[in-house]
């Protein structure tokens, strides 16, 4: 008999162990907290934009500084370290920018083109990084073609290149991870060449050319679809 009361005693001990064990609550699992998209990886963007130039001066006292603005596309590629700085490449192209007040062209068709080498710095806002403030600055090419009338009336095409410098800035937004907009002001500046060519074997259509490219300057506007991955 005792030893019957002993064994029920235990099996309700053990019971009411298992039943306190049942109602005690039990740890949630640990939270994963999500990686922020720009300030924790590395991530490339492309963009394609259109935009206008204004502001146009150069070393040539020909140059229209109160031309009217001027179409333009091109187009950007860069790495973002940790989505903060990397390298950044901006091609750009006007098919007719009418810098000058003269008739020396031939319908004032002058086409400019730049292609610059740059260092981007980006500062990633929001939860996932969906707004990016960046400006970006470097040096490259400035390319300027027209089609010259000579005094013989015969018409030329020529074209020069000289180096030249960028700066500008702007934000891409992005509506999700992948897809966004992308606005940019930027200033170009060619290089300088004053050297008077007094060689009569030097054509004058190349002299027009080159005096125009000289110093020029400009601002340019864009916007467009930017992608990122």
């Amino acid at each position: 008999m005792r030893s019957a009361t002993c064994f029920m005693a235990a099996a309700l001990a053990l019971g009411l162990a298992g039943t306190a064990t049942a109602q005690t609550p039990a740890y949630p699992p640990a939270s994963t907290q999500s990686t922020t998209y720009g300030p924790t990886e590395s991530i490339w963007t492309a963009s394609g934009f259109l935009g206008s130039s204004f502001g146009t001066s150069s070393d040539a006292a020909i140059v229209d500084n109160n031309a009217g603005t001027v179409l333009a596309y091109g187009g950007q590629l860069s790495y973002l370290w940790h989505g903060f700085v990397g390298p950044e490449f901006i091609a750009d192209f006007a098919p007719t920018s009418d810098v000058t007040n003269l008739d020396l062209f031939v319908d004032n068709n002058t086409r400019v083109s730049t292609y610059m080498a740059n260092a981007i710095g980006a500062f990633p806002l929001g939860g996932s990084g969906q707004f990016m403030p960046y400006a970006s600055g470097g040096f490259g090419g400035i390319s300027l073609r027209g089609d010259v009338v000579g005094f013989n009336g015969a018409t030329l095409s020529e074209s020069q290149t000289r180096w030249g410098t960028n700066i500008g800035g702007g934000v891409m937004a992005f509506a999700s991870r992948r897809v966004g907009f992308r606005g940019d002001v930027r200033y170009y500046h060619a290089s300088s060449d004053n050297t008077l060519n007094l060689d009569s074997s030097i054509i004058l259509q190349d002299e027009v050319v080159q005096r125009l490219t000289s110093g020029l300057q400009f601002w340019r506007t864009t916007g467009g679809v930017t992608f990122r991955w």
